[in-house]
């Protein structure tokens, strides 16, 4: 449970730059993302359609005192192929001021129950060796370790290993 209240809910139109402001915090300061340059509103937009539930959801963390929105989460495709659907790539973005507050375990303890309900049977996590943060996290949701693909991203003029990381549930009838 958080340490702050906050309310889950889907994505919603009135979301995109807030959104689009942590995405863009985490493309400038952090390698929890291979992106370099910032998500034009255009590119946003396409996003939060494509992220619309049917089938691959969106989530937000709101901050129950003050609307703010403090972080989301999604799934995507993992490779855009019919052999492919059942598999999904999660993703968790926390605003920076909201870190260690449990804000990325609430988002992804309900995104993993989307995934359920969806349907799909593979999730999976790529994230940069040096995102401790974001390891822990997942391995604490049953990701467990699936490889490590060397010196695949590169930024911030350095080299980044990718930790792919899967949790595999049992397919529904």
């Amino acid at each position: 449970m958080p340490t702050h209240p906050v309310i889950l809910r889907p994505i919603e139109p009135r979301d995109g730059e807030p959104l689009r402001a942590i995405y863009n915090w985490a493309v400038a300061d952090t390698t929890a993302t291979m992106a370099t340059t910032p998500r034009q509103p255009e590119a946003q937009l396409e996003w939060m359609e494509t992220h619309n539930g049917l089938p691959y959801p969106a989530l937000v963390a709101e901050d129950a005192d003050g609307g703010q929105i403090v972080g989301y989460a999604s799934l995507s495709p993992y490779i855009p192929r019919e052999g492919y659907r059942f598999t999904a790539e999660a993703s968790v973005y926390v605003h920076c001021d909201w870190h260690s507050l449990g804000i990325g375990s609430a988002l992804l303890s309900s995104l993993l129950v989307e995934a359920d309900r969806r349907g799909f049977v593979s999730i999976l996590a790529l994230i940069t060796a040096d995102n401790e943060p974001s390891l822990r996290l997942h391995r604490r949701y049953g990701f467990v370790d699936a490889g490590t693909l060397h010196r695949v991203g590169f930024k911030f003029d350095a080299w980044l290993d990718v930790i792919l990381l899967e949790r595999v549930s049992e397919p529904q009838p």
